[in-house]
């Protein structure tokens, strides 16, 4: 029960998390958090495996075979929980990467357990390094545009032979547009507003029209008249 709480609180917090990125406006956001959100996942599953392969290698030891937990006394110095856990993880992430870890398989259950993991790791490493590429490489076409515009700018400004004064007035004029252009977000630069139906269409518009004609009194009265009316005028009336 304790596990099943767990696991509701986690999807409580992925929609927590979800409605907090829809304020953010920001792409620069939202693809670090998609890069924080792999690396998250690649952990857990990291945590997984280190408690499974010291849960295995525990059971062995119990029953009297030969497990990592109980050679070379890999626990003589330190043996707390704590410390048990943090070698099961260095083990786990080994396996994900090319260092190496002095504890190793010393049954066939673990072997079979470490054979299955670095198949399972392959696949996984593999697609999170195209992931976290992938997010990289986003982030650099983001500004890469404006950057060559930037630079096309001054290198027009100085062949021209105008003055620094005047030069920097025109970057931080460029650059103060740039902000407000991209903070702005019209209709024609979103193209899924094409996939929605005409009653979803005309839902948001009048949401979008309403705190603007609610200012005027007449407005405010005749919106509480008729509904059907009002909808017009949101939709139809106002462009």
């Amino acid at each position: 029960v304790t596990r099943v709480i767990r696991l509701l609180r986690l999807m409580k917090m992925q929609v927590l998390l979800d409605k907090l990125l829809e304020r953010v406006d920001s792409e620069h956001v939202h693809i670090a958090a998609d890069m924080v959100k792999g690396m998250c996942l690649v952990f857990a599953l990291n945590h997984l495996l280190a408690c499974a392969w010291h849960g295995l290698s525990t059971m062995a030891r119990d029953t009297g075979g030969t497990a990592w937990v109980s050679s070379r006394g890999h626990f003589d110095v330190d043996n707390s929980l704590a410390y048990r856990y943090l070698t099961s993880l260095h083990w786990s992430i080994t396996q994900f990467t090319p260092a190496s870890m002095e504890v190793f398989p010393c049954n066939r259950a673990e072997r079979a357990f470490a054979v299955c993991v670095l198949l399972f790791a392959l696949l996984v490493l593999s697609s999170f390094l195209s992931s976290i590429t992938a997010s990289v490489t986003q982030l650099r076409q983001l500004n890469w545009k404006h950057h060559r515009q930037v630079i096309a700018l001054r290198k027009y400004l100085r062949r021209r032979g105008i003055s620094s004064t005047l030069s920097l007035r025109i970057m931080s004029y460029v650059e103060w547009k740039r902000h407000n252009e991209r903070n702005e977000v019209r209709d024609a630069d979103v193209l899924l507003l094409n996939a929605l139906s005409d009653q979803l269409r005309a839902e948001m518009t009048r949401e979008i029209c309403e705190p603007t004609l609610y200012q005027h009194p007449f407005l405010r009265v005749y919106s509480e008249l008729s509904c059907i009316a009002w909808g017009r005028l949101c939709t139809q009336a106002v462009r």
